[in-house]
């Protein structure tokens, strides 16, 4: 059992934790004379700030806005009374919300300059933003508030977007490139993704149509290929086109019974053109784990030149059978 304490002590036990709330609350009346005065500057300067194309706001530690200007609340499609003194979440939805606040809780707890790139969802299309947010530190040296400024990079991200488009993507066809397929098939080497199956196909006579009726009609020959590709191969099979009158496609978890009825739905699909001018030479290779993605290309490219010459050797059987 402890000592019981005396009066003086239980009065002196009081009196300190009165000081230690009574310093509490003093350093909350300065966190909030800091937010005040903030704020009556963000008042003194909100001609400037609404007035700025800028999306401009501040938050609370929880996550209140406490000030937006007129660019955020346009960028949001809201007016500015429907966000402040709401929190984030009220606003965006739950993903979007949470990324924002975790970099907002990060500067509240860490008192230093953090950027993120966001993404504002809108029905006429995504809107992207840089936003810096900065700490406001208050007498006490916390920080009292996150103040936030954003730049709209819309257009920055889609000339990104058609860039990174463009280097893996066919200009023509907007098949997959020659770059993105050996890339893939490096990929492809090191997955589990085996048995794996590889269609080799070639054009025939395109530079004949190309001499004859010019580089036009070669080019609608090219065009029309590609989308007989896109209609008999699955989404998740990888379609190239090589260059020229050269298109491969990359089949992954694929054995040679699902090829070979892979192939025969292109040959069918050929069929239903009607048209005795167009033809295609096709090669497939099978290989199971372990074995060279190279050298399965190089074995579908010697079945193609093998159907090819099949062709020269008797012109009917250009048409499926």
């Amino acid at each position: 059992m402890g000592k019981n304490k005396t009066e003086a002590e239980l009065i002196a036990e009081l009196e300190a934790r009165n000081e230690h709330v009574a310093a509490l609350e003093l350093t909350l009346q300065e966190r909030q004379k800091t937010v005040d005065l903030l704020l009556t500057d963000l008042k003194k300067y909100q001609i400037l700030l609404d007035g700025s194309s800028d999306p401009i706001f501040m938050f609370g530690p929880d996550g209140t806005y406490r000030y937006a200007n007129l660019a955020f609340a346009d960028g949001v499609n809201r007016k500015p009374e429907e966000i402040i003194n709401h929190r984030i979440w009220d606003i965006f939805p739950q993903d979007e919300a949470d990324k924002r606040f975790a970099i907002i809780k990060w500067v509240f707890e860490n008192g230093i300059t953090r950027e993120i790139e966001v993404r504002v969802p809108l029905p006429d299309g995504d809107q992207y933003y840089l936003t810096t947010a900065k700490p406001v530190i208050g007498t006490n040296n916390e920080v009292d508030a996150v103040i936030c400024i954003s730049k709209n990079i819309t257009e920055r991200k889609l000339v990104e977007d058609e860039l990174r488009h463009l280097s893996t993507h066919d200009s023509m066809t907007d098949l997959f490139n020659r770059h993105f397929f050996h890339i893939e098939i490096k990929r492809m080497q090191e997955s589990r993704l085996f048995p794996v199956s590889i269609v080799s196909v070639d054009v025939d006579g395109l530079k004949l149509v190309n001499d004859n009726f010019g580089h036009d009609a070669g080019d609608e020959i090219i065009l029309k290929t590609a989308r007989l590709l896109r209609d008999s191969f699955r989404n998740e099979d990888i379609i190239a086109r090589l260059g020229g009158d050269e298109f491969v496609v990359l089949l992954p978890e694929t054995n040679e019974n699902e090829a070979s009825e892979i192939i025969a739905r292109l040959r069918n699909n050929i069929e239903k053109q009607n048209d005795e001018s167009f033809s295609l030479s096709i090669g497939v290779a099978t290989g199971k784990k372990d074995c060279s993605l190279s050298y399965l290309m190089y074995q579908a490219d010697e079945s193609m030149y093998s159907d090819k010459a099949a062709h020269r050797k008797d012109p009917s059987k250009t048409k499926p059978t």
